[in-house]
């Protein structure tokens, strides 16, 4: 499935290339995940309203200017506890052997995090990482971006991923009012 790679692709500092991967996207999550392909065919309304620069504005400002919002996946499942490092220290070394580049960027940030369960494909440790780790700290970055009463682009698109990743374990994914948060 390689709806995880293009949901690592979005949800990562904005290239050039994002319009085609959030197109694409919500084509592939059309069929089989009609509501995830309702939000991020709103997320891809807003962005082709902005240029490159103010989009990259908006995941800075989302992102990496809010610590309640970072996608840092760790510090929504551990905060500063010493159980972080623990949990990056694992992720470093799952990401070895499927070639996941870390770059600049820490073992639990959400781009990573989904290219590892890409690679990894099914089975007991995706789902793991699934239930244990991308859900509550997703919905956690969900409710904190609803809190605010202010629209945002990307909460769309996390929606849009936590609604496919509930399904793909399985889970009754919450209804689209449920998630916190103004559509756009």
């Amino acid at each position: 499935m390689a709806l995880y790679a293009l949901f690592a692709d979005i949800l990562d500092y904005p290239a050039l290339e994002i319009a085609s991967q959030v197109r694409r996207c919500a084509s592939e999550l059309a069929a089989k995940y009609p509501d995830a392909s309702e939000l991020i065919t709103q997320f891809q309304a807003e962005q082709t309203r902005m240029t490159l620069g103010q989009l990259q504005e908006l995941y800075t400002s989302t992102f990496d200017m809010r610590p309640d919002c970072t996608p840092n996946l760790g510090h929504h499942l551990f905060g500063d506890d010493v159980r972080r490092n623990i949990f990056m220290a694992q992720l470093k070394e799952r990401m070895g052997p499927y070639g996941v580049a870390m770059g600049s960027e820490l073992p639990d940030h959400l781009s990573l995090v989904l290219q590892l369960l890409e690679k990894q494909g099914p089975g007991d440790e995706g789902q793991a990482l699934v239930e244990d780790c991308l859900i509550p700290a997703i919905s956690r970055m969900v409710e904190v971006l609803g809190k605010d009463g202010r629209t945002n682009a990307y909460s769309n698109a996390l929606r849009a991923l936590l609604i496919l990743l509930q399904k793909s374990i399985g889970a009754e994914a919450a209804p689209l009012e449920a998630l916190q948060g103004p559509t756009i």
